[in-house]
C-alpha cells in the first residue's frame, strides 16, 4: 500500500520531464532555504528538530516493524535504498558546505593579511591543486605524485611530530605516584619487553610451553596481559562508548541535545 502510494505520487520520469522536476525541486529547496533563514530563532529550532526527528523515525520504524516471514521485509524495507541515496546527497552538500566555510575563513585571512595568512594561502592552493588533480588527472603521474610523495610525506612528518607529544604524555602517565600508576608502568614495561628481541632474549632459555617455567617467559606474560587483561578492558571501554553514543544519538534525535543542533539555548 505504501509502496504503491509513493509510486503514484512520484512516478519515474525521463527526458524533459526529469529536468523540469529537478529544476522544480531545486527552486523549492532554495525557497525553503530563504524561508528558514527568515524565521525567528525559536521557530527555526523547532523546524530543525522536527526534520531531525522525522529523518530518524524512518529507520526506527523500519527496524521495529515486524517483517513478513515470506519476504523477510516490511512495507518500509523497499524505501531503504532511496533513503540511503538521500543521505548520500545530503552528505555531499555538507562536504560542499565545509569547503565553502574553509574558503570563506582562510580567504578572509589572506585578503586582510592577518597574521599567519601565508598558511591560509598554502592551504587554499593545496585544496584546489588536489581537487583539480583528482577530478581531471586521476590516473596520471601528477596525481599519484601528489598523493604518494606529498600527502603521504606530510602525514609521516605530522605523526613523527606527534611522537614527541606521545612520549611526553607517556612519561607523565608512567610516573610512580600511586599503586595504579605502578601497575600501569610494570605492565607496560613487560608488554614492551615481550615484543622486542632484547626482551625476548632475557627469558629465551625457558621452555616455550608445557612447563610451569614457560609461564615466566616475557613473551608469554606479554601475550597473557594483552589477551586476558587488555582485551576485556578494551571491550568494556567499547561497550561504554557504545552506550554513550546511543544516548547522544537519542538526545540528538529527540531534539534534547541543543548544543548539537543549535547555537545557544532555546529562548
Amino acid at each position: 500500500m505504501i509502496r504503491s502510494l509513493i509510486q503514484t505520487l512520484f512516478p519515474p520520469l525521463s527526458g524533459v520531464a526529469l529536468y523540469v522536476a529537478l529544476a522544480a525541486v531545486a527552486a523549492v529547496c532554495v525557497l525553503l532555504f530563504f524561508v528558514l533563514n527568515a524565521l525567528p530563532g525559536r521557530s527555526r529550532r523547532s523546524v530543525i528538530a522536527t526534520c531531525t526527528f522525522v529523518a530518524g523515525l524512518f529507520y526506527a520504524v523500519e527496524w521495529f516493524w515486524p517483517a513478513n516471514p515470506a519476504t523477510n521485509s516490511n512495507p518500509l524495507t523497499f524505501a531503504i535504498p532511496t533513503v540511503a541515496n538521500v543521505q548520500n546527497v545530503l552528505t555531499a552538500f555538507t562536504l560542499g558546505l565545509g569547503v565553502f566555510s574553509l574558503l570563506r575563513i582562510h580567504g578572509r585571512n589572506v585578503a586582510r593579511l592577518r597574521p599567519g595568512w601565508e598558511n591560509s594561502a598554502v592551504l587554499i592552493a593545496g585544496l584546489f591543486t588536489m581537487a583539480v588533480a583528482g577530478l581531471f588527472f586521476e590516473n596520471s603521474t601528477f596525481f599519484r605524485s601528489l598523493f604518494r610523495d606529498v600527502l603521504n610525506s606530510f602525514d609521516a612528518a605530522m605523526f613523527a611530530t606527534l611522537a614527541f607529544y606521545i612520549i611526553s604524555a607517556a612519561y607523565r602517565a608512567f610516573r610512580i605516584r600511586s599503586v595504579e600508576a605502578t601497575l600501569l608502568m610494570l605492565s607496560a614495561l613487560v608488554v614492551m619487553l615481550g615484543m622486542i628481541p632484547i626482551g625476548q632474549a632475557l627469558t629465551h632459555g625457558l621452555p616455550e610451553k608445557g612447563s610451569f617455567l614457560s609461564l615466566l617467559r616475557l613473551d608469554n606474560i606479554s601475550n597473557w596481559l594483552l589477551l586476558n587483561v587488555n582485551g576485556p578492558a578494551q571491550r568494556a571501554i567499547n561497550f561504554g562508548l557504545g552506550v554513550g553514543a546511543l544516548a547522544i544519538g537519542l538526545r540528538v534525535w529527540l531534539g534534547l541535545e541543543r548544543g548539537g543542533l543549535f547555537e545557544g539555548k532555546v529562548e
